[in-house]
């Protein structure tokens, strides 16, 4: 339960009132006014300089029972908990600005979506869920850079992390994750704003075979993700098949 103190994570600034029960002072859930900050960027404890607290606070995570109003899923007759591909879009109920996105799916090296103003990988938003060497899961907002001649490279992860990661695991080959992001945010060069048309771009991936460490790399073969016939609004879409 201690993490490692020079890996990357989230820091979380929180506060909370004393609880009005009986019990003493504890680290309870924060009350509605002392709703924790999240740092915009994954740090390293051992090496991080000063940074300021964000001064956006991240939107409540949604429920549990929470209904998404656009789905995409790899099978029909496959449910969240059981498909190899499930997306899932709806508007925070919390704060309407934001959008809050489901991933989950069978992969040991992460999940994701792009969106992209054409059918194809290069140059897309992407918003997607990583495993980690340690086996933890990172939620990451990163940018999709086109093939040069030396092959095909990795994700580049924007300089600004705008995502409000909310839930994140990984167990027996799948991952799942829950996340908000904002519909328009302060990186205009890596963050598409959410209410405009797009391909949507579903893919998922194994932990790359040579041995580097994991991040949203070339799909791997079977893992080949789909692209949506049409473009699409990600503020105003309904369900479909991958």
């Amino acid at each position: 339960q201690d993490v490692p103190m020079n890996g990357n994570y989230y820091l979380l600034y929180g506060r909370g009132e004393t609880p009005t029960g009986p019990s003493p002072p504890v680290l309870t859930y924060h009350g509605a006014q002392s709703i924790p900050s999240i740092s915009d960027n994954l740090i390293e404890p051992d090496t991080a300089s000063n940074e300021p607290i964000p001064t956006h606070p991240c939107p409540s995570s949604p429920s549990p029972s929470a209904v998404y109003r656009f789905t995409a899923t790899s099978s029909s007759d496959c449910v969240q908990s059981s498909c190899d591909y499930f997306l899932g879009i709806r508007t925070n109920d919390n704060d309407p600005t934001y959008l809050d996105f489901v991933l989950e799916g069978s992969a040991t090296g992460w999940i994701g979506v792009g969106f992209a103003p054409n059918p194809a990988m290069a140059s897309a938003d992407v918003l997607g869920c990583v495993v980690q060497i340690s086996g933890g899961v990172a939620i990451v907002d990163a940018w999709n850079v086109p093939a040069t001649s030396e092959g095909l490279n990795n994700d580049v992860r924007d300089d600004i992390q705008n995502v409000c990661p909310h839930s994140a695991s990984y167990s027996n080959g799948r991952i799942q994750c829950v996340f908000s992001r904002q519909i328009i945010t302060n990186d205009t060069a890596q963050d598409v704003p959410m209410n405009d048309d797009y391909f949507f771009l579903y893919g998922r991936g194994d932990i790359p075979f040579f041995g580097i460490s994991p991040a949203l790399t070339y799909h791997t073969p079977f893992m080949i993700p789909s692209i949506s016939s049409n473009m699409m609004t990600p503020t105003n879409v309904s369900s479909l098949l991958v």
